[in-house]
């Protein structure tokens, strides 16, 4: 579990007094009720900062915070960034940057250019000014998948070669939707305008444009805003004494009144 947050309870140190022989016997109960509320609590706080500080964030990013219950045989709850995902990249590596700065780990679409010889090692590929993106902001994966089938099945100066004409038709057929037919093409130096990257070459009439899809750049730099660990602690300081004071004293309610019937 990657980013994980452990509560653990030392309950004479946080209440700062020695307990009774009655309170003694209920500790576990209210440590383990006081964990989970208050490990549900962080989650939830985590779950409406991403909200907040993303922009459109997707479903997986909304719901990436999980914890894990505290037990009587286990006496911590766990908090943690979700590290599977069905489908792409699990929370906790995405959001690495996110919580902690500096740079991001490479993508696979980075690591399949890199062994294709495509884009140079030490390098990134960030969206294009052209590139299409979803409702998340987040270019689309059935375009990834199409930049890199072309890429892959032969790219020469802008034209793709060992493409079937039936399966060149649709492509074209999709690309006049979106504004004029073309293919995709490399620039591995600065040419003129065009800083290094992956482009598509659009028709419109009589002329062309090449439109970015992916820019190459050496330098992908976060600053640290998904505070998950300074929230937290803040929650954990706001309602942690308030839970296990509560489900202490619930716990000696209960015990006294099966004592009296």
């Amino acid at each position: 579990m990657t980013d994980l947050l452990k509560i653990t309870v030392d309950a004479d140190a946080m209440l700062g007094r020695r307990f009774t022989a009655l309170e003694s016997q209920h500790l576990p109960f209210a440590i383990v009720q006081a964990c989970n509320t208050t490990a549900f609590q962080i989650r939830d706080t985590w779950k409406r900062t991403a909200l907040r500080i993303f922009d459109r964030p997707t479903p997986l990013t909304i719901h990436a915070a999980l914890y894990k219950k505290a037990t009587k045989q286990t006496l911590w709850a766990e908090i943690f960034l979700r590290d599977e995902a069905f489908k792409g990249t699990p929370p906790a590596t995405y959001l690495l940057p996110q919580v902690e700065g500096g740079t991001r780990r490479l993508k696979a679409m980075e690591r399949l250019l890199m062994s294709m010889q495509i884009m140079p090692r030490h390098m990134f590929a960030v969206p294009g000014d052209g590139a299409p993106r979803d409702r998340y902001g987040n270019v689309n994966v059935g375009q990834v998948r199409q930049i890199l089938s072309q890429l892959r099945a032969g790219l020469e100066t802008g034209y793709i070669s060992n493409e079937t004409p039936e399966r060149k038709a649709r492509r074209l057929k999709r690309q006049r939707q979106r504004g004029g037919g073309g293919s995709y093409f490399v620039v591995k130096e600065q040419r003129g305008r065009l800083r290094p990257g992956i482009y598509e070459r659009v028709t419109f009439g009589s002329g062309s444009a090449a439109r970015s899809m992916f820019i190459f750049t050496t330098y992908v730099h976060y600053t640290p805003r998904y505070n998950i660990f300074g929230l937290a602690q803040k929650e954990w300081d706001r309602l942690m004494p308030f839970y296990f004071n509560r489900e202490l004293q619930k716990a000696i309610d209960t015990s006294i009144y099966r004592g009296q019937a």
